[in-house]
C-alpha cells in the first residue's frame, strides 16, 4: 500500500512555484544556460523558472554552473561562480573554495539541499544556516532543519534565526502538551520571577490544560442545586450539597438545609433568567415586565417544552398577582430547577451566547465579580484545592460525567478556547481593536513580554522562547498562495483524565469573492492519544461529497467504528455534507520514503480503552 502525502508538516514536499522567480543582489543559484543571445546575454534556466541576464564572459549553452547575481536593474546581470558542473559534490567543494565558504559537514549538507532543490540563496544565508544546523535544538534532525530552510526561501519568509526557529517548532506535529506541562513547571518551581507574572502564566496555562474547567464547575453546582430542591430532606447527600456551595462562595457560612434558598441573590445581568426574575420583583404592577418575562421563556432556547409549560401554567394560575415577591419566590425555584436540569442534561449547549450553567449561575449570586464563563473557572479553581473528601469524589463524579456526554458542541468550544488562551489571534485582534482586557490574559503576549524582560531568569526565557516560536510558526505556516489556503494549528487537549494531542492542517481553495470554498477542502488530523496513540485521520471534501481515512497500528478499529457510523452520517448530512467512505489503514512505507513517526514525550502510563468519541 502507498500512503497518500500527509507526511508530518516538516517532510512535506515544498509546493512548485507559481509565482515570478524574484532575486536579489547577493543570491547563489544553480541553473542552467538554455540558449547564448547577442551582447552576452543569456536564458538561464532555474527549476521550473527562466530568466534573461547579460553575463559576465561568454558560456556554452547546455552548461550549468553556479552564479551570483550581481545587478537587478537596468537588467540582471550575474556573475559566474563554478565552472561547468559535472559532478555535485565536486562542484561543491568548489563553491565553497570559490565563495571562501566553511567545508564542514552542515555546509555540505545545506549547499547540496539548494543545489538539488534548485532555490537561490546569499553566501549570508549560507554561513547562517550552517550555523543554525549546528546548534540546532534537541529533538530535531538535520532533514527538518533543511525542510524549514527550503520553507524560507519558498514563501519568502525573513531570513532571521527568529523566523527559522519558528518554522521548526512549528511543524511539529507533536509535543506542544509536552511543552507546556514542562514550561508550567519551570514557571511553578522558579522563585527569581515576579509574582504577578507567575500569576498570570501559571493561570493561563492552567486554563489551557483545563478547557472544561467552566462545565465542570456549571456541573457541580447544578447537581448540588438539584439535589437540595428534590431532596427536602434532611441527610447526607443534602449536607454535602450545601457544603459544596457555600465553599464556592455561592451561599454564605450560615445558610442552612432550611433556609439556604432564603440567602439566595439575583444577578442582573442582561439576558439572563436572574435578571428578568428581578425586573419582576421591581414591577410593583405586575404589568409590562411579566408580559416580558412570558414572551422570554416562551423564546428561552435552553429549556423543554415542558419545562416552558409547567413555568406558564404555574404563572396563568397564580391568583394574587400583587403580591409580587411571592411570584418571584415561587419562579425562582421553577427556575432553579428547570437549568440545573439542563445543565446536568446538556452541559456542552451554548445558545444564544447564554448557557443553562450561566443562566444557573444568574439565580444563584447577585452582582458577578468577572463575566460568567470566568467566574466559573474561579469556582472549579477553588473546588479543586477543596480538602473535603466529599467534594473531591463530587468532582471525579462530574468529570466522568462531562467525558460521558462529551459531544462535537463540547470539543468545538474546547478547540475554541485553546486557541484563543494560546493567543493565535493577539495580533490580529490588536489591529481590529478588539483585545478586550480579559481576567486571564492570552499566553503569547505573556511570552514576548518574558522574552524581552532583562532581568527574567535565563531558563524562563529559553523555555518562554521555544513556546513563542511554536505559535509564530503555526501562524507563518498558515496563509494563502494563489486560490489555495492553508491552515496549521497544534492543539494540545488536556481534560477529564485524558490527553489527546492534536495537530490540524486545513488545506482548501478561495472563492472569487476571498471566502473559503467550503465544497472542497482536505483537512489533516495528526492525533495522539493515550490509548490509540499516534493516529492520522485524511479527512477529503470534493463538491461535499466526504471520504475519510484513519491510519492507525492497532487491529480491530474498524470493527469498533461501525456502531459510530450511522451518528457520523448523520451529523454530516446535518451540514449538508455527504460521506462515501470511512477507511481504515495501519502506517506503512512508500516509494518516497517512510512515514516517519515522532516519539511521543507522554510519559504516563497508558491506560485500557478507548480516548475519544468523535
Amino acid at each position: 500500500m502507498t500512503i497518500p502525502s500527509f507526511e508530518p508538516v516538516q517532510y512535506q514536499k515544498l509546493p512548485a512555484p507559481k509565482s515570478p522567480l524574484l532575486l536579489k543582489n547577493g543570491q547563489i543559484f544553480y541553473g542552467k544556460v538554455n540558449q547564448i543571445f547577442p551582447n552576452q546575454t543569456a536564458e538561464i534556466q532555474i527549476g521550473g523558472h527562466r530568466l534573461l541576464a547579460k553575463l559576465e564572459m561568454p558560456l556554452k549553452a547546455g552548461d550549468s554552473h553556479f552564479f551570483q547575481v550581481t545587478s537587478i536593474n537596468p537588467q540582471m546581470e550575474l556573475k559566474i561562480v563554478s565552472g561547468p558542473i559535472r559532478k555535485e559534490s565536486a562542484n561543491i567543494q568548489q563553491l565553497m573554495e570559490s565563495l571562501k565558504l566553511p567545508k564542514s559537514r552542515e555546509m555540505q549538507q545545506v549547499l547540496s539541499y539548494f543545489i538539488k532543490n534548485q532555490l537561490p540563496i546569499s553566501k549570508e544565508q549560507l554561513l547562517l544556516s550552517e550555523n543554525w544546523l549546528k546548534n540546532l535544538p534537541d529533538g530535531f534532525s538535520g532533514k527538518e532543519a533543511l525542510q524549514v530552510l527550503g520553507k524560507l526561501s519558498d514563501l519568502k519568509i525573513p531570513f532571521t534565526e527568529e523566523t527559522f526557529k519558528a518554522l521548526l517548532f512549528g511543524s511539529k506535529t507533536t509535543g506542544i502538551a509536552h511543552a507546556l506541562e514542562q514550561f508550567a513547571q519551570m514557571v511553578q518551581n522558579n522563585g527569581q520571577v515576579s509574582p504577578q507574572v507567575k500569576s498570570n502564566l501559571l493561570n493561563v496555562l492552567q486554563s489551557i490544560a483545563q478547557p472544561f474547567e467552566a462545565e465542570t464547575a456549571g456541573l457541580l453546582v447544578a447537581r448540588s442545586v438539584h439535589t437540595l430542591l428534590e431532596r427536602p430532606e434532611q441527610g447526607a447527600k443534602q449536607q454535602e450539597a450545601l457544603n459544596l456551595l457555600k465553599e464556592a462562595n455561592i451561599l454564605p457560612k450560615e445558610a442552612t438545609l432550611r433556609n439556604w434558598l432564603n440567602h439566595l441573590r439575583l444577578s442582573s445581568g442582561n439576558g439572563t433568567a436572574g435578571s428578568f426574575l428581578q425586573l419582576i420583583k421591581q414591577d410593583q404592577a405586575a404589568g409590562e415586565n411579566v408580559r416580558q418575562f412570558f414572551q422570554w421563556i416562551e423564546n428561552e432556547p435552553s429549556l423543554s417544552e415542558q419545562q416552558k409549560s409547567e413555568i406558564l401554567q404555574f404563572m396563568k394560575s397564580y391568583d394574587d398577582t400583587t403580591k409580587i415577591e411571592g411570584l418571584v419566590q415561587r419562579l425562582h425555584v421553577f427556575l432553579l430547577k428547570a437549568y440545573s436540569e439542563q445543565t446536568i442534561n446538556r452541559p456542552f449547549v451554548h445558545e444564544n451566547a447564554i448557557s443553562p450553567k450561566e443562566h444557573l449561575l444568574s439565580l444563584l449570586k447577585s452582582e458577578l465579580s468577572y463575566q460568567p464563563e470566568t467566574e466559573l473557572r474561579n469556582i472549579a479553581k477553588i473546588l479543586v484545592s477543596s480538602k473535603n473528601q466529599a467534594i473531591n469524589m463530587m468532582m471525579a463524579e462530574s468529570e466522568a460525567m462531562l467525558l460521558d456526554k462529551l459531544n462535537g458542541q463540547g470539543f468545538q468550544k474546547a478547540i475554541w478556547h485553546v486557541l484563543k488562551s494560546l493567543g493565535l489571534s493577539y495580533e490580529a485582534a490588536l489591529n481590529r481593536n478588539t483585545a478586550a482586557p480579559d481576567l486571564i490574559q492570552p499566553l503569547k503576549p505573556l511570552l514576548v513580554a518574558l522574552v524581552q524582560d532583562n532581568s527574567a531568569p535565563m531558563e524562563l526565557k529559553t523555555g518562554a522562547e521555544a513556546l513563542l516560536a511554536r505559535l509564530n510558526g503555526m501562524q507563518l505556516l498558515s496563509g494563502e498562495m494563489d486560490h489555495q489556503h492553508q491552515i496549521i494549528m497544534q492543539i494540545p487537549m488536556q481534560f477529564l483524565g485524558k490527553q489527546v494531542e492534536a495537530t490540524v492542517q486545513w488545506n482548501g481553495r478561495m472563492k472569487k469573492d476571498g471566502k473559503i470554498d467550503s465544497d472542497y477542502a482536505r483537512i489533516l488530523f495528526y492525533l495522539n492519544m493515550e490509548a490509540l496513540n499516534e493516529t492520522v485521520i485524511d479527512m477529503q471534501v470534493q463538491n461535499r461529497i466526504v471520504t475519510i481515512y484513519v491510519y492507525n497500528d492497532k487491529d480491530g478499529l474498524e470493527v469498533l467504528s461501525e456502531p459510530l457510523k450511522k451518528s457520523l452520517k448523520a451529523a454530516l448530512e446535518e451540514k449538508n455534507y455527504h460521506l462515501s467512505g470511512l477507511m481504515f489503514k495501519p502506517f506503512e512505507k512508500n516509494e518516497s520514503g517512510p512515514f516517519i513517526k515522532e516519539k511521543s514525550h507522554d510519559h504516563k502510563t497508558l491506560k485500557r480503552g478507548v480516548d475519544i468519541r468523535i
